[in-house]
């Protein structure tokens, strides 16, 4: 078992995996037993962070975990997080309202303060909700998975090299879709009134943000990404809260004028008998209405919605948030590198197919269209590549040496002037291909449609020289035999 600070990376993925997990699992352990002893303010914190964290790590890396999450366990945890929430919920709440009553008028503290006592009620239920759900499920759960994470089953043959591939790939994978999925949802967001979007967008962040974290101490820019996504997670996590906020209180609205409605009534009626004293008590108890309060509280969430969302619209909306996701790509890329034979960043490991036509698998996939061009020259090939999918466009350099199984590739981001300057030169030399990635184990399959030509390729990019490349299930009655050392069809001779 390693250390919580040994590396991840050069572990194989499967127990990679299971060592993050562990982590999140351990973390939760503890504050759960300081929530139950009760003398600790940051403890449902703490315990919330942690599931969230624990919950992540299972889902990202369900395909590497297998068993070892049984489904009554996934939904026991599931449990537990839900009731976490609804006493944080009323946590932060009540902190909110708490700092606005110095700065409310008296008639109006009514309204701040009979939401207060509501809420404070609301939170206690919540809690006690809460302990029973810890010393239940979350004690069985906990039980489950770390016996069931503890191990997993592989095979090691004595005379071959292991053919475990290193969680580096599998970790600059998940970074890529994960990062994707966080793009696709921030692009949806337009306006405030995008809630539900904005919310995805939270959610995707923080599971980005909780995939990085493990890797902070590995691998440099990781650090800068956390703190960007802190800023991220912080700004649609007040978007979010003014927003369930707002409803809750305009729910509050409804039972807060049934209960001044009867107060009313009643006065009305111990008052019949004598008029002035009638007069006065209806004066009191108008003055105990709560809605004039609660509608100024709803103006100042309205307002704080505004000033938030400004923030989101001009940090992390359509170009704003380019240079962030350049840094992700970076962390992935050395990622990648550090998973290379060797360590070297250089090295590519692939095996190409020539298949008979596109797999019924990929079809309805979402797609990458990719215009590659390669500039004149006879002792090494320089390609220029553009990608367009959901995330907008990304354009690359890229030199490849070498033929067959294993190439040097040193690849980096082109800046647009110096791309659009040099593309002219490509001329003549140009592929038009879309192409799909369809993660299949420990592999990821690219299957590339021409788009110029009748031709479908797949690819697979392999950790080292040992790893089996044998087509899944799905590839393989479209496989018309392996290219990977034949020259026509390489994309630089494809080009011409």
């Amino acid at each position: 078992m390693s250390t919580r600070d040994s590396p991840l990376l050069p572990l194989p993925a499967k127990r990679a995996a299971r060592e993050i997990a562990l982590r999140w699992l351990g973390d939760a352990t503890d504050a759960a037993q300081r929530l139950a002893a009760g003398d600790d303010p940051e403890a449902l914190h703490d315990f919330r962070v942690a599931l969230r964290r624990l919950r992540s790590c299972l889902r990202a890396h369900d395909e590497v975990l297998g068993e070892s999450v049984p489904k009554k366990a996934a939904r026991r945890l599931r449990a537990v997080a839900r009731a976490t929430g609804s006493s944080r919920d009323a946590e932060v709440h009540l902190a909110w309202l708490r700092e606005q009553l110095g700065g409310l008028r008296p008639q109006r503290r009514v309204g701040a303060q009979w939401l207060i006592d509501r809420t404070e009620r609301e939170k206690a239920e919540a809690d006690a909700e809460l302990l029973r759900e810890t010393a239940d499920d979350f004690a069985r759960v906990r039980h489950t998975l770390a016996r069931s994470l503890a191990s997993y089953t592989t095979t090691v043959r004595l005379d071959a090299p292991s053919d475990e591939p290193p969680y580096a790939g599998l970790a600059a994978r998940l970074i890529e879709e994960h990062a994707a999925e966080l793009a696709r949802h921030l692009a949806a967001v337009s306006t405030s009134a995008d809630r539900d979007a904005a919310h995805e967008a939270r959610i995707a962040g923080k599971r980005l943000r909780y995939l990085l974290e493990p890797l902070a101490g590995e691998l440099e820019g990781v650090a800068p990404v956390l703190k960007r996504l802190k800023v991220l997670q912080d700004a649609l996590g007040d978007l979010h809260d003014t927003h369930v906020f707002c409803e809750e209180i305009t729910e509050a609205m409804a039972n807060a004028a049934a209960e001044h409605a009867r107060r009313l009534s009643a006065t009305v009626r111990v008052g019949t008998s004598d008029e002035p004293d009638a007069e006065r008590a209806m004066r009191r108890e108008m003055r105990r209405d709560a809605r004039p309060g609660l509608l100024a509280l709803v103006r100042t969430l309205h307002d704080r919605e505004a000033r938030v969302f400004a923030d989101v619209q001009r940090d992390w909306l359509g170009a704003a948030a380019e240079p962030f996701f350049a840094d992700v790509r970076a962390v992935a890329d050395a990622a990648r590198s550090a998973g290379a034979p060797g360590g070297r960043t250089d090295v590519e490991i692939e095996r190409k197919f020539l298949l008979r036509a596109l797999p019924e698998r990929v079809r309805g996939l979402s797609a990458r269209d990719v215009d590659q061009g390669y500039l004149p020259g006879t002792r090494f090939v320089e390609r220029l590549r553009r990608v367009r999918d959901g995330n907008g466009e990304r354009l690359y350099r890229t030199v490849k040496l070498g033929r067959g199984t294993t190439r040097t590739e040193v690849e980096e981001e082109a800046p647009r002037e110096l791309f659009e300057a040099m593309w002219p030169l490509t001329e003549g030399r140009r592929v038009r291909k879309r192409r799909y990635r369809v993660p299949d184990g420990d592999l990821v399959w690219e299957v590339d449609e021409f788009t110029d030509r009748d031709l479908v390729l797949a690819e697979v990019e392999l950790p080292s020289e040992a790893t089996p490349a044998d087509p899944p299930d799905w590839l393989r009655p479209y496989v018309v035999r392996d290219v990977t050392d034949e020259d026509e069809y390489v994309n630089a001779r494809l080009a011409r």
